[in-house]
């Protein structure tokens, strides 16, 4: 007979299930909206302005330096000085070159009283060859002896040239009316051949070089006009009209090429090596364009995907596009196919999206002083 214990937990046991199946489940939790940041596509003309790092300088400039090695025995000008054509910039010691100058001297001394006692003996054996006295042969071997001599005589006089350019050549002349704009030397050290010692420019004309890209380059012609824009803290700061003089033949690294623009009119308060912003002009076009944020890559040149909001149904649709080469200023990319005016383009976080998405308009909000929240 079972204890009163167990009918207890019989009775528990059996009203525990009729509770439960009177339980009704709790309906599913539904997704909260994602919000994302939208952009509305609208008709707009789009500046295609393309901006370059440019570079001023002189258009009449020089590197000048001594033609042989040596020690600097003194420079006489100092950045900033004007100087005259011809004008004595700095001089080498000249004990070196003055030696090689005595001893030219002095070669050609000896090759010339060479050459005069192998000429007399040319006179001797000339005769007694006419007298018959000699041989043919012996007459022969004098006049190479002589012709030796006088090549001797020719390679001092031409050392004898060499060494007085050489110290001609000491010192460093302006080759034109200028002002020093650096200096790279101080006296008694020594330099090399060709090594840059002082740096002279002449005039207020000045031009801009830019390295720009081949595909950019090919676009443009001879006397085509652009701007430079100069830093706000510059001196005449603001824009100043250029026109392109000439661009290289030549490709750096492969993908590059140096265009030279004419600044123009005359800026006394400009100086060479600055750095300005090279804008070239342009066609504009009117069209449909979208951050390069926007766009999910594909593996086909030219295509992308973009999400379009679809405001009728709350959700993301996801929207293969085709895209242009080129990069707009702003980091935005045109597209050619599949967006039309009016479409709302998810423009942040397009990798964090999925098909179908409910999503809801990113309300932006800020804790700036006067903002708007």
């Amino acid at each position: 007979m079972p204890s009163p214990y167990r009918k207890t937990l019989a009775t528990a046991a059996l009203l525990a299930a009729l509770l439960a199946g009177c339980t009704e489940a709790p309906p599913p939790t539904a997704t909260a909206p994602r919000p994302v940041k939208l952009e509305r596509l609208t008709a707009a003309a789009v500046d295609t302005t393309q901006t370059f790092v440019g570079t001023l300088r002189a258009r009449q400039r020089a590197d000048l330096g001594f033609e042989q090695p040596g020690r600097i025995a003194t420079i006489l000008v100092d950045v900033g000085d004007p100087v005259r054509a011809g004008q004595v910039l700095a001089r080498l010691d000249a004990a070196p070159a003055q030696w090689r100058l005595d001893k030219a001297q002095a070669d050609r001394t000896a090759a010339a009283a060479a050459l005069a006692e192998r000429t007399t003996q040319l006179h001797q054996h000339e005769s007694l060859a006419r007298d018959q006295i000699i041989s043919a042969t012996a007459l022969e071997v004098v006049q190479t002896q002589h012709r030796v001599a006088l090549s001797q005589l020719q390679a001092a006089d031409a050392a004898l040239g060499m060494a007085r350019r050489d110290l001609a050549l000491a010192d460093i002349k302006a080759p034109f009316d200028g002002e020093i704009v650096a200096r790279a030397a101080q006296p008694h050290s020594d330099v090399g051949a060709g090594q840059t010692v002082l740096q002279i420019e002449a005039g207020q004309a000045l031009e801009v070089v830019s390295m720009l890209p081949e595909a950019t380059a090919a676009r443009l012609r001879s006397g085509q006009t652009a701007t430079a824009r100069l830093g706000s803290t510059a001196p005449g700061g603001g824009t100043r009209p250029l026109k392109l003089e000439r661009l290289s033949t030549h490709s750096d690294n492969g993908s590059l090429v140096q265009a030279v623009f004419r600044l123009e009119g005359a800026a006394p308060e400009l100086r060479s090596g600055s750095v300005v912003s090279v804008e070239l002009p342009q066609p504009q076009t009117a069209g449909v364009t979208v951050p390069a944020s926007a766009l999910l890559p594909a593996t086909a040149p030219g295509a992308a995907s973009v999400f379009v909001f679809d405001a009728a149904q709350g959700t993301l649709v996801r929207r293969a596009v085709q895209i242009g080469s080129e990069v707009l200023p702003g980091g935005r990319i045109p597209v050619t196919s599949g967006l039309q005016m009016g479409d709302q383009v998810v423009v942040a976080g397009a990798a964090f999206l999925t098909e179908g998405q409910v999503a809801v308009a990113h309300a932006p909000t800020t804790l700036l002083h006067g903002g708007q929240p």
